[in-house]
């Protein structure tokens, strides 16, 4: 196998990552497969050399003669020297928590750029948060150590509605910031120059 499928081994692509399962562990089985594959190519076929063999002359066997042969040299095969690939650099676009599921954006070649491009981008991330209502961890994570009971009838769709619209109110406050941030600073550098 030749750096030809290497070569060809460029984009993004997307991995479910299922909770419990760190983005990590992931990302290397990805990269396990990958190689899996590159080195699963069928071997190129070994390069042939000349060898001069000494053995018994035909018709006389207490006469030797050297004999050319052709055999393969086996220097480069996968036997001798290993596996052709033996690692793979995957970008990973974002990290998710252990307890997280959704959709990991892996970068493999040229395609690790474009992560750079995508996180640039601000993109906009959906999320959905599921939450138990009066139990406290010590992690915050539902299989966390009991710290604290309590009832929840006081919580009520109205008041969960009014505090998911201030937070998301601050959301859009920062990216407005954020956005005239980034003109006004552009707007200085183009003046500068």
């Amino acid at each position: 196998v030749g750096c030809g499928g290497l070569a060809r081994l460029n984009g993004l692509f997307a991995a479910y990552k299922p909770p419990g399962l760190k983005w990590l562990h992931l990302r290397d089985t990805v990269e396990q497969q990958l190689l899996k594959g590159l080195n699963a190519a069928e071997p190129s076929v070994p390069e042939q050399r000349v060898r001069f063999l000494l053995g018994p002359m035909e018709g006389n066997e207490e006469e030797l003669a050297l004999t050319a042969t052709s055999v393969p040299t086996l220097t480069k095969h996968r036997l001798v020297c290993g596996p052709a690939f033996t690692s793979l650099k995957i970008g990973v676009g974002h990290r998710l928590d252990i307890q997280s599921s959704g959709v990991l954006v892996l970068g493999v070649g040229r395609g690790r750029r474009l992560l750079t491009d995508m996180y640039d981008a601000h993109l906009t991330k959906d999320y959905t948060v599921r939450g138990l209502l009066g139990k406290a961890t010590d992690d915050f994570h539902e299989d966390g150590r009991l710290v604290e009971k309590t009832t929840y009838d006081h919580v009520t769709r109205e008041k969960l509605d009014r505090i998911l619209a201030v937070i998301q109110g601050s959301h859009q406050k920062a990216l407005v910031i954020g956005a005239v941030y980034a003109r006004d600073t552009a707007a200085a550098a183009q003046a500068g120059a």
